[in-house]
């Protein structure tokens, strides 16, 4: 068919010549993507998305192609086999509508984002009640914490750039989710690795309209 004869064809369904081209260019991307040996399930906060996984620049990194017009979040939580990712990167405009691509890193630890207290009964080894001279049940106080993944570094700071900035000695940075908790803040002490540290400083220029993703810098208590 000559491009004068499909040209009248799709303005015979009212369509332009652009837009059609694109539709189709989903269609069969679609049909390539859910045809395709590489096809795994992976897990995006938490829901089940059909997705190419690859290899990225190194063995921490990974690449999902997702299927045409798939829309994600930058800072969303990835589950792939047993790994956390982070995704620090999603393309979807332009050319990327028919190859959605997200740019996942590796979580190597668990961030505190929320610390609370329960009281529950104090019990002995042999998990009997323990109660006081007037056999009243003693209660404790349990420090539960509520985490989300993280991403730990520690000699190189996060950046979106290919140069790599050196951390001082003592300091870690740390990436998570965007999230609201009243433990994200100067001065907040945690345990990481065996060691104590305080949260020096929160970086929200990943956040965008509530979403993205923060880089809170650390520094080791001595």
């Amino acid at each position: 068919m000559s491009l004068s004869d499909y040209r009248e064809r799709v303005s015979r369904r009212g369509n332009s010549l652009s837009e059609t081209i694109i539709t189709n260019s989903k269609i069969s991307s679609s049909s390539q993507f859910l045809n395709s040996p590489f096809l795994q399930e992976i897990m995006i906060e938490g829901k089940p998305v059909s997705a190419v996984v690859t290899q990225g620049k190194t063995s921490s990194d990974k690449s999902v192609l997702l299927q045409p017009d798939s829309i994600a979040t930058i800072g969303s939580v990835v589950e792939i086999n047993s790994n956390s990712y982070i995704m620090t990167d999603f393309k979807f405009e332009g050319i990327n509508e028919i190859y959605p691509t997200g740019t996942l890193k590796i979580c190597n630890s668990l961030f505190p984002i929320q610390t609370n207290e329960t009281r529950v009964l104090l019990r002995d080894e042999f998990g009997i009640v323990v109660t006081d001279e007037r056999g009243r049940p003693v209660y404790t106080t349990e420090i539960v914490a509520i985490t989300t993944p993280c991403i730990v570094q520690s000699r190189y700071s996060f950046t979106s750039s290919e140069k790599q900035i050196t951390l001082p000695d003592g300091r870690i940075e740390i990436v998570i989710k965007y999230t609201v908790s009243e433990n994200l803040r100067e001065g907040y002490e945690f345990e990481m690795y065996g060691e104590n540290y305080m949260i020096a400083n929160i970086d929200p220029t990943g956040v965008i309209d509530s979403k993205g993703i923060l880089v809170i810098s650390a520094e080791r208590k001595v």
